[in-house]
């Protein structure tokens, strides 16, 4: 399995996403700051008044971002080989359908909780960076604040690689890579949307029954695999 994902690892060149990556770090840090400036300007208070609210607010947008990054990942290294008839040559080598897809699947899943985890740590160290010099949250920044939010970075790090596999449900219903990308957007905007200080990836058990979920539901998307035609 290992070998399958670095074969579809160097033949699909995510490193190739990295500018991707930064752009979207740098859009997410322009994203915090506007809220902290527009609150300050229109309401004259901080749009954080605590680090529980300016940490999950990171999270959620890192989490968010690199979802429906992954979906377009998903689409091109799963759905996109349908679309294009490159499928066929993958299975007449001599391994089980479901190996391959396997592969793949584990890869996205790997690369996105990887991206997840490092975003969510430059993006806090930026912040706090920021937070050092323009005091940005009126409350004093703790140790045991921190540890609590290195362990949500990497429950929500956990989440996203089993929630990015949600959406080849969906792309391979049809075999469409827009709908594989528009389920993802829908599916982040459900789980981590933020309703009165409510958001269903909240605490430290949904993050894991999500990921839990990507992973049955991934698994279910593909079972049948061995004995579908294949266009």
């Amino acid at each position: 399995m290992l070998k399958l994902m670095k074969l579809e690892l160097k033949k699909n060149k995510l490193g190739g996403y990295l500018p991707g990556i930064v752009i979207a770090n740098i859009v997410i840090l322009l994203l915090v700051g506007v809220i902290h400036v527009a609150e300050r300007v229109d309401n004259g208070v901080a749009a954080f008044l605590n680090y529980s609210i300016a940490f999950g607010s990171i999270i959620a947008f890192v989490k968010i971002t690199f979802v429906i990054f992954a979906s377009v990942i998903l689409a091109r290294l799963v759905i996109g080989e349908y679309n294009t008839g490159t499928v066929n040559i993958l299975f007449t080598y001599p391994i089980s359908r479901k190996k391959i897809v396997a592969a793949k699947l584990l890869l996205v899943s790997f690369w996105t909780f990887a991206v997840v985890v490092l975003s969510s740590l430059f993006v806090t160290g930026v912040f706090l960076l920021a937070d050092s010099l323009l005091n940005m949250v009126p409350e004093t920044l703790t140790a045991r604040m921190m540890a609590d939010h290195v362990l949500r970075i990497l429950l929500n790090a956990v989440s996203a690689a089993g929630i990015c596999l949600i959406p080849l449900l969906f792309g391979m219903m049809k075999k469409s890579v827009p709908a594989t990308i528009i389920s993802a957007v829908i599916l982040v905007a459900v789980t981590d949307s933020n309703n009165m200080g409510f958001s269903l990836s909240a605490g430290y058990i949904l993050p894991l029954v999500f990921a839990a979920a990507g992973v049955l539901i991934a698994w279910w998307s593909v079972r049948k695999i061995e004995t579908a035609d294949v266009l």
